[in-house]
């Protein structure tokens, strides 16, 4: 995975839509999630549950571990994953949620990007204390920060810190 200059900054800072929300972080989000909930969904947003039939998605529903949120053209959705952290799945992108597990020493978060972005947000500080991993096709962009974003591009991914650290493990053979 390398960093991608093309990737604009707007894409980042169209994630910070998730700073303002009150839910993330908030003292009402206290027990550990057993899915993400969608706090946000505009336009074609549809989720895939394992083994189940494609669905629309909209705001106040839950997205369960495994499931896969696709979006189409002008679409975007945020989710909030744990009492710390949010995701922003833009435009024309597919991620598959992995992993939540809040619960955890640290809590940890798994995602897989298969196309397109998805910027990412943890709360001040979370960065140290939370496992939250973006899987792309060349590799995994872990935070060691609080606010960057990943893309996937003809299958190659890249990745653009806004603030703090993001750990690039290239995939074997990339």
């Amino acid at each position: 995975m390398r960093t991608a200059p093309k990737l604009t900054l707007a894409a980042i800072a169209a994630c910070a839509i998730v700073c303002l929300h009150p839910s993330v972080g908030s003292a009402q989000n206290a027990a550990a999630p057993t899915s993400g909930k969608v706090t946000v969904a505009v336009g074609d947003v549809k989720v895939t549950p394992p083994g189940g039939a494609q669905a629309a998605l909209k705001a106040g529903d839950t997205v369960a571990v495994g499931s896969t949120v696709t979006t189409g053209a002008g679409a975007r959705a945020v989710i909030v994953m744990t009492a710390k952290s949010a995701i922003r799945v833009a435009q024309n992108s597919q991620v598959t949620i992995e992993e939540i597990v809040e619960a955890a020493t640290p809590p940890k978060v798994t995602l897989d990007l298969k196309d397109g972005s998805l910027g990412a947000l943890l709360r001040p500080g979370a960065g140290a204390e939370m496992d939250f991993k973006i899987k792309t096709p060349s590799g995994i962009a872990a935070a060691r920060g609080t606010y960057y974003a990943v893309v996937v591009e003809n299958g190659k991914g890249f990745a653009q810190v806004k603030e703090g650290k993001v750990e690039i493990v290239p995939k074997a053979g990339n």
